[in-house]
């Protein structure tokens, strides 16, 4: 309820009605009791040249006040100018807004992509520089792609071509790639880690048992603290430095 005065009236407001009013619903007007007409004994004791010069006094400060002197007009120019330029620099950031919002609505849009990769043997070890590697010569020749929800898309991608993009995939100023790497070992599953995919290469073997056809598959792994407070790297190498799986 809202309760509106004037000098005349009270206005009592009852808002959020809507359709015709009830009998509960009345719109009141109460007026208040109106002045007496007085006549001051005063004023016939004022000679009248006084009077006359008061209204002439109050006459011309009047046409001041109706004739607007040169600051006011540029007062006024000013005010219109900045209106418009506020004008424009709201209608900027509207434009703006609008256009990190059609952004936005096109990303969350777009399929997000999930992978998967089989070896089935792989060595994970750690060089002289403490950094995590983990190569295999036996990765399956596709790389599955996958969407997570509410898409339901699938994609193969042979893995020497996943490889050799690697780097342009994932060079979106997003960080690289997470990873769960499920570790098997004598059929039985053992452990899983969590670690980041800081970097994809490709090792060719010119001397390999494969005659120069083959290639190693590798990744340089990355754990953040989180990721290392579960299962580190370390711990699933029981301290060692290389271990084949």
């Amino acid at each position: 309820m809202r309760l509106y005065t004037s000098a005349s009236a009270a206005v009592i407001l009852f808002s959020g009605i809507s359709g015709a009013l009830s009998e509960e619903n009345h719109l009141y007007l109460v007026k208040t009791p109106s002045l007496k007409k007085t006549i001051s004994n005063h004023l016939a004791t004022f000679r009248h040249e006084t009077v006359v010069e008061t209204m002439h006094v109050l006459g011309g400060n009047r046409g001041r006040r109706l004739r607007p002197d040169a600051d006011a007009a540029v007062d006024a120019s000013t005010n219109t100018k900045s209106g418009k330029t506020t004008s424009k620099s709201a209608k900027a950031t509207a434009s703006s807004c609008q256009a990190k919002l059609d952004t936005c609505e096109a990303t969350a849009a777009a399929p997000k992509w999930l992978f998967v990769q089989m070896a089935d043997m792989c060595t994970l070890y750690r060089n002289e520089d403490g950094e995590y590697h983990i190569e295999s010569s036996k990765f399956h020749k596709n790389t599955e792609w996958f969407t997570d929800r509410p898409f339901q898309l699938e994609a193969t991608q042979p893995t020497s071509e996943w490889f050799n993009n690697f780097t342009e995939l994932f060079d979106d100023e997003k960080g690289m790639p997470n990873a769960a790497l499920t570790i098997v070992h004598d059929d039985i599953s053992r452990d899983v880690v969590v670690s980041v995919f800081a970097e994809g290469y490709i090792i060719k073997d010119t001397e390999g048992e494969g005659g120069g056809e083959g290639q190693t598959y590798g990744y340089k792994l990355e754990q953040s603290t989180s990721q290392e407070s579960v299962m580190s790297l370390e711990a699933l190498m029981d301290g060692k430095d290389r271990v084949t799986l």
